[in-house]
């Protein structure tokens, strides 16, 4: 089974991405780049689990990456040609073992073969650098505009202290879920399985729920996509005092079950938001 480790956002600009979801009442971490062209600038969660924002930083080093067939790229390309994009493209789950993981995909049908290693440099808010190393494997993808589904393991031994970036204003807390759409859920039960290393479990509704480590992948019939993520769910400590700071910023917002949603500004999507339960 496995645990959600980080969702991607792809949007034109992080200088944008910054401020929305700062007005949001999200702490944001200092910008980041990575070597094949993007950067991101994240929302950690006290969970562990984070919100990538994800744009291009250096054109002509995406684009060399994108010619040499570098697997993130092509799939963050393919998702920024699309007319109407999703606003979270991608869903990673928490790696030990991405060789491993890349086999057992392969051995049910549902990997691809190539692999992606990278390391950065992070900056932590008191000025001071950690450098970091990753490694990447991937689910196959169905279509362009379906969702990368890929895993991530952190390959550095130090430990950097993300505390002081997971104390937000609006009171979030972590990540307890994410909402798929599928025209057709039957079609894809065995492949989310295989993704998730979980069972599909029907639902009186006609959704189905993949359970995860410490979450849930929903799965709901409706969209215009083949497949495609409609929202993720973060937990806060106290959804009436999250409201209350949403209406002082003259957010919009709608109530959404036992949560609210507010709708993406970077593409068709959502962040659904609830109480934390204890």
């Amino acid at each position: 089974m496995r645990s959600i480790d980080h969702l991607v956002m792809p949007f034109d600009a992080l200088g944008a991405a910054r401020q929305w979801f700062m007005s949001l009442g999200f702490l944001v971490a200092p910008e980041a780049a990575h070597p094949f062209g993007t950067g991101n600038a994240c929302v950690f969660l006290a969970d562990g689990c984070y919100i990538e924002p994800l744009a291009i930083v250096d054109p002509a080093a995406y684009d060399a990456a994108k010619d040499e067939g570098h697997l993130f790229i092509e799939r963050d390309a393919a998702m920024r040609d699309l007319p109407e994009r999703p606003a979270i493209s991608g869903l990673a789950f928490r790696s030990s073992d991405a060789l491993a993981d890349r086999e057992q995909l392969l051995e049910e049908e549902a990997g691809e073969e190539g692999l992606v290693e990278f390391g950065r440099t992070m900056r932590l808010p008191d000025g001071r650098t950690v450098e970091l190393s990753f490694r990447l494997a991937f689910a196959a993808i169905h279509a362009a505009d379906a969702p990368s589904f890929f895993y991530c393991e952190a390959r550095h031994t130090a430990k950097p202290d993300r505390s002081a970036l997971t104390t937000h204003p609006n009171g979030a807390t972590g990540i307890a879920g994410v909402t798929v759409e599928a025209r057709d859920p039957q079609m894809f039960r065995d492949y989310l399985a295989s993704v998730a290393d979980s069972e599909v479990q029907g639902n009186d509704d006609g959704a189905d729920t993949v359970p995860l480590d410490g979450g849930r992948l929903d799965v709901v019939a409706g969209g215009p996509s083949p497949l495609a993520i409609d929202s993720l769910t973060v937990t806060v400590a106290d959804l009436a005092f999250a409201k209350k700071f949403w209406q002082g910023q003259g957010i919009a917002y709608s109530e959404a079950g036992d949560g609210v949603a507010i709708a993406c500004p970077n593409g068709r999507g959502a962040i659904r938001f609830i109480e934390e339960r204890s």
